[in-house]
């Protein structure tokens, strides 16, 4: 069977926007010095119109699932958030919603309506009200909590997902607690996997605090490092030639096992396989594109992009093909089997 093809795909995780109302230091609109990348933030959404013309609604009627979790990005700031979703669900009753976010964005009408379609949302809350806004800033917390009380209230099924720090690593159980009084189903701890990662020009970094202002981020040592839902970056201390450019990568996004196959659509309209990726300019994925038209739904067919180049050059280096180029990413993010 070959790699993601217009015929299996059953999930797409799109960047809704590249907008986004809050300001985490360790995203990755931000330089590794702390610099905004105003170049590649804050100029699209991700439209309706083109997800019926681009996207269309039979591939919507075969999908298991669609989420946003964008890189660059929070999807309630797309003006057309819940005109997206009521449009997937009108499609596709059986799909699975998602959005990951920050909740701070928006008001309580908006996500009163997105629980009314069947929306798991997903909220980044890392802390509570004296320590959140050291890493979400800008989340203002009295509105934050309106509005995840709303979502709940009106029967939404939420996550409370919690960055790690020093900051607020004694925290832990207390927002636990009050994530069962507030009525969410699930609750996770992690520490972020930008603590020791490449920077968007390739170069490796290995941090343990870093400065915001008039303070530190500095890392837990409650934690280690792993990505949630990913293989974790231990290989990345242990990596040795021969397995890197010769194992096959279990890639994630192509799951035979679990009959998964998902493409990752940026707000700009790039395709690629997962948001790990990243930003197809920026990141490693320029070594192997040829043509930036051919991975974009606004001058190709989706069809003729999973058949191009960019995805063919891909699937040889997770197959670890000789001669291939494979990704770093691919190898330290979801592993090798």
């Amino acid at each position: 069977m070959s790699y993601i093809t217009i015929d299996n795909i059953n999930s797409i995780n799109a960047q809704l926007s590249n907008y986004c109302n809050a300001a985490c230091p360790m995203c990755a609109r931000y330089f590794i010095d702390g610099v905004l990348n105003k170049e590649r933030i804050n100029s699209i959404h991700t439209t309706l119109d083109f997800l019926k013309d681009r996207i269309g609604e039979r591939l919507i009627r075969q999908l298991t699932r669609f989420t946003s979790c964008g890189n660059l990005g929070d999807g309630s700031m797309n003006p057309e958030c819940l005109e997206i979703y009521q449009w997937l669900r009108h499609t596709n009753k059986n799909i699975n919603l998602m959005l990951h976010t920050n909740g701070g964005a928006r008001n309580s009408d908006f996500w009163r309506e997105l629980a009314k379609i069947g929306v798991h949302v997903t909220f980044a809350i890392d802390g509570l009200e004296d320590t959140n806004h050291l890493y979400r800033r800008n989340v203002q917390w009295s509105k934050l909590m309106k509005n995840v009380q709303a979502f709940i209230d009106a029967g939404g099924s939420a996550t409370w997902a919690m960055l790690v720090f020093k900051h607020n690593e004694l925290q832990i159980e207390q927002c636990r607690t009050l994530s069962t009084q507030l009525g969410f189903k699930h609750f996770g701890v992690q520490q972020s996997s930008r603590w020791a990662d490449f920077d968007h020009i390739g170069n490796w970094r290995n941090m343990d605090k870093i400065p915001v202002s008039n303070y530190y981020l500095e890392k837990s040592s409650l934690l280690q490092a792993s990505p949630m839902g990913s293989g974790g970056n231990s290989q990345k201390i242990n990596i040795t030639k021969d397995e890197f450019l010769t194992k096959t990568i279990k890639c994630k996004s192509y799951n035979l096992e679990k009959n998964f196959f998902e493409i990752y659509l940026a707000a700009n309209g790039d395709v690629s396989p997962c948001c790990w990726l990243g930003d197809l300019k920026q990141h490693e994925s320029k070594n192997i594109i040829k043509e930036y038209t051919k991975v974009n739904l606004h001058h190709s067919t989706l069809e003729e992009i999973l058949r191009g180049d960019y995805f063919q050059e891909l699937e040889k280096g997770i197959k670890g093909i000789e001669n291939s180029y494979r990704l770093h990413t691919c190898y330290f993010t979801c592993g090798i089997s």
